[in-house]
């Protein structure tokens, strides 16, 4: 479930970010969730690891059209459980890459890379979608939503990039998906975009704050 390569090595999807794990000099952060969805993605990987025709970045384009594109059409059709089935689906198959790379000793700076850069689109489409189910009341809340969380990774991305440990984050894109979810249950849109654009603010703040101190 993904912004710059430091971790080829590594077991967690570089976006997804709550508790902290030790790599190298760099702090990176790794949630609850992240490790219940690796534990099932990883037994995934194991089936598939012989099945050489279905390849990691195949895995990361489906899981961006489906968990973008898709969930995208179904939330501006208003088929919200149609759009979370393959929200969820996406969120697992995002997982299922990376874990299938290391299976295969194919683990890479330029996956990684792939795999950051289709998280981003589907961040976009996702809130996009949310603001045009009601444009003219949802379009400031979700301006915003789509602000914080893009600068939730790339706070990190820069703090990373000048050798600098990250911070837990509320705004990890796991809890953003979490919420996402519940708001798309509810049918409550509003309130959660303002939610998503309070606590994703606040985490690149915090993310900022920590990345200045020396």
């Amino acid at each position: 479930m993904s912004e710059i390569s430091l971790q080829n090595s590594s077991p967690t999807n570089p976006t997804d970010d709550s508790d902290l794990e030790e790599h190298s000099s760099i702090v990176v952060p790794k949630s609850f969730l992240d490790r219940a969805i690796h534990s099932i993605t990883e037994k995934l990987a194991s089936i598939l690891v012989n099945i050489t025709w279905i390849t990691p970045n195949q895995i990361s384009w489906l899981s961006g059209g489906l968990g973008g594109l898709v969930a995208g059409w179904f939330i501006v059709r208003e088929n919200y459980l149609l759009a979370v089935f393959f929200i969820i689906l996406s969120g697992i198959l995002d997982c299922l890459d990376g874990d299938l790379a290391r299976a295969r000793n194919m683990a890479s700076g330029e996956g990684d890379i792939l795999d950051s850069v289709i998280d981003r689109y589907v961040d976009f489409l996702l809130i996009a979608a949310l603001i045009l189910v009601f444009p003219n009341n949802y379009l400031i809340p979700g301006l915003l939503a789509l602000l914080g969380t893009t600068l939730v990774p790339y706070v990190r991305a820069r703090s990373e990039a000048e050798g600098k440990s990250t911070v837990a984050s509320i705004g990890s894109r796991s809890t953003r998906t979490i919420l996402i979810i519940i708001g798309l249950l509810t049918q409550q849109i509003l309130p959660l975009l303002i939610l998503l654009a309070a606590i994703t603010n606040i985490a690149s703040i915090h993310r900022l704050i920590f990345a200045l101190k020396k």
